[in-house]
């Protein structure tokens, strides 16, 4: 970042102070909500001690940077252009030559550090931070709804991309209770109890059920014991020792989309959208500048600084919601996983700059 003139050095001071500010702000509110969620799991738990609670939040930090750093960056710019347009600097960094382009430059190198920071995140820090916010989640969070919760149904996907859904197991007996295979929406076996070893899949009490002409499902076929041959594993079907997809590195997400031979059909799509939503999300901070720019820069006695607020803080709520959305279409393959995530992303940068070059 090259700064050579006072002017340069005083919108950067201004602009990091209002930015750790709000950044401190906010990830001080969002620690103390959950903190006031957790504490009784913080005070129950004579494991837990201080040095275990400091390195919690730290890695909440680094799971909550890219959407705490756009939003404090976005406070930041529309504060420090509307104090400087307010207090006639604008006007006076323009009469001395000075385009508006050229004055936005230093808060765009701070977008483009925090961008540069959450994309170095997502491959050094954020794995690591998500997998021991799980664990510490799985071994102290008793207490709370969302700690410790036992699922209705438990499924374990197969390398066809068909599902084994099941309610309990048995683990004495090695056994899973009241289940269903689930090869399509019309073929599904319904058994009893199925072997939890997958090198014997054998079922107990197994009903075959196809939908037919009308429609409904009926009853072809059933056997006290059936070994299921046709069951394709992966490699982990348990889920044991498995890090989910959104916890892993960049680097890792990339290998497994080119090298399809080591992904099911079931997990590709998921890594696809993840890497997209990993790549795309941190530029997310250059974007908060180049939206709210244009609207601090206008010369109006009926400049509303409220309204200007209120809105870019609802459209940055509503593009984060847009994006969880997006994901969950690309994950289950709604639409393709390069159309959920870049087509909403495209469309606002689209938007936004044509605004920025019309209005600067």
């Amino acid at each position: 970042m090259m700064v050579k003139t006072i002017w340069e050095r005083y919108i950067l001071r201004e602009t990091f102070k209002v930015f750790l500010l709000f950044l401190g702000s906010f990830f001080f509110l969002y620690a103390l909500v959950d903190y006031s969620l957790h504490m009784q799991d913080f005070i129950v738990d004579k494991r837990i001690q201080l040095s275990h609670i400091a390195t919690y939040y730290v890695f909440q930090f680094i799971k909550r940077a890219d959407l705490l750093i756009p939003l404090a960056l976005l406070i930041s710019t529309l504060k420090v252009l509307f104090a400087m347009n307010t207090r006639g600097e604008l006007i006076a960094l323009q009469s001395s030559g000075l385009p508006l382009k050229k004055i936005l430059r230093p808060l765009f190198q701070i977008g483009l550090l925090c961008a540069l920071f959450n994309l170095a995140s997502s491959e050094f820090f954020l794995p690591a931070s998500l997998n021991h916010l799980d664990s510490f989640r799985e071994k102290h969070f008793k207490h709370s709804r969302h700690g410790n919760r036992k699922e209705p149904v438990h499924v374990l996907p197969l390398k066809d991309r068909s599902k084994i859904v099941y309610q309990t197991e048995d683990k004495e007996n090695k056994l899973y209770l009241d289940v269903f295979w689930i090869r399509s929406t019309g073929d599904i076996w319904r058994m009893h109890s199925l072997s939890s070893d997958p090198a014997n899949p054998i079922g107990y009490f197994v009903d075959h059920l196809k939908r037919n002409s009308e429609g409904n499902f009926e009853k072809t076929e059933s056997f006290e014991q059936y070994r299921f041959d046709k069951f394709r594993w992966q490699e982990d079907p348990t889920g044991k020792g498995y890090t989910p997809l959104e916890n892993r590195k960049l680097s890792e997400l990339l290998r497994l989309i080119f090298q399809k031979n080591k992904t099911t059909a079931y997990e590709y799509p998921q890594a696809l959208t993840h890497f997209l939503f990993k790549l795309t999300i941190p530029f997310l901070s250059i974007l908060v500048i180049a939206a709210g720019a244009p609207f601090c820069l206008r010369h109006s006695r009926n400049l509303s600084v409220f309204f200007t607020y209120a809105i870019a803080l609802f459209g940055f709520v509503a593009f984060f919601a847009m994006m969880d959305a997006a994901v969950i279409l690309g994950e289950n393959l709604v639409c393709s996983p390069y159309l959920a995530v870049l087509a909403p992303l495209l469309l606002c940068w689209g938007i936004i700059g044509f605004n920025y070059r019309k209005t600067i």
